[in-house]
C-alpha cells in the first residue's frame, strides 16, 4: 500500500533532522502546527505543505494517476 501524503512529509521531515523549532523559522510555519502535525493531531493545509516541503528541499506538485 502507498504511503499518504502526509506520512510522506512526516518521514522527510524526520529524516532532515533539523527540529521543528528550526524547521518552523526556515519554513515560515508556526511551531506549534509542525508539533501536532507530527503528532498527527492535525492535518496541514496546502499553503503549508508548500512552505515545508520547500524548505525540507523538496517538490510539491500535482500528478494525474495512471489509469485514471
Amino acid at each position: 500500500m502507498a504511503k499518504s501524503f502526509p506520512d510522506i512529509i512526516r518521514g522527510a521531515i524526520r529524516k532532515d533532522g533539523r527540529t521543528i523549532y528550526r524547521l518552523a523559522i526556515d519554513s515560515g510555519v508556526n511551531q506549534g502546527v509542525l508539533g501536532r502535525f507530527m503528532r498527527n493531531e492535525r492535518d496541514m493545509n496546502l499553503r503549508t505543505a508548500e512552505k515545508v516541503c520547500r524548505a525540507l528541499g523538496l517538490e510539491l506538485r500535482a500528478m494525474k494517476r495512471k489509469g485514471k
